[in-house]
């Protein structure tokens, strides 16, 4: 079930924007996405002066809370995201909350072992934006599963056991100090643990094309995801590759 609606506006070409929605999306908020007109022309549904962009993009929570040009962090602060730590040290760290980190989670938690999750983004990684996954254990083709589905099942399963997820927050430094390995997180958490498991994901192989860095997030994106869905409505597409990720996308 989807959390309360978070309604963002802005132009349309907006990679703050497309950071906000897309975070948004991956932590099952539902977006109301509000687009001003690039030319200082606003539609109906938008307050914002036309012409006046400075502040933007704007985020308006379920509870009135409105957000001028907030950053990932923020925003999860502001939306009671950022839980502190329950404990003063752990037996397990993981950092990152793809499949595999949610596996080693379950599996630590579920042994007995004090076990958190370092996240960044959300949880599921860029399994969560597959759209159906037929090569998982327990999920056999044809009727697999989809990935936002399977990254939810793994979150709760985590959780059951006693695991801890700290989401929207990164690993900057990690020093060892004796027989422990310290954390520092993008709020400035100290978090020690005995053990550490980095799984990090994927990133995208990026086209070594002159200009494409400059148009990132404002046209041309890496992968498929709901996000990208309402600025692609009808434009004309052109999909580099034949991957999976490729098909994800004609979809």
């Amino acid at each position: 079930m989807s959390r309360p609606v978070v309604r963002v506006t802005d132009v349309r070409a907006s990679p703050a924007a497309y950071a906000l929605r897309d975070f948004l999306a991956r932590n099952d908020y539902e977006v109301d996405w509000v687009e001003i007109g690039d030319r200082g022309g606003t539609n109906d549904r938008s307050d914002t002066p036309g012409g006046d962009h400075s502040g933007l993009p704007v985020c308006e929570l379920a509870d009135g809370t409105r957000l001028e040009g907030p950053t990932i962090d923020q925003l999860a602060k502001a939306l009671g995201m950022l839980k502190t730590a329950s404990l003063g040290e752990y037996d397990l760290a993981i950092i990152g909350a793809v499949p595999a980190g949610l596996a080693a989670a379950v599996y630590g938690a579920s042994e007995g072992l004090r076990t958190v999750v370092f996240e960044g983004l959300a949880p599921g990684g860029q399994a969560a934006t597959s759209a159906k996954i037929e090569n998982y254990l327990g999920f056999p083709p044809p009727k697999g599963i989809a990935g936002v589905e399977l990254a939810h099942r793994a979150r709760e399963q985590a959780r059951r056991f006693g695991a801890e997820l700290l989401l929207a927050r990164t690993v900057d430094h990690v020093r060892s100090a004796g027989d422990m390995f310290v954390s520092e997180l993008s709020d400035g958490s100290l978090i020690p643990a005995r053990a550490m498991i980095g799984a990090t994901g994927v990133d995208w192989r990026q086209l070594d094309v002159p200009g494409v860095d400059e148009l990132l997030h404002r046209g041309v994106y890496y992968g498929a995801s709901p996000s990208e869905a309402p600025l692609c409505k009808e434009a004309s597409v052109v999909i580099v590759g034949g991957g999976n990720s490729a098909s994800q996308a004609a979809l």
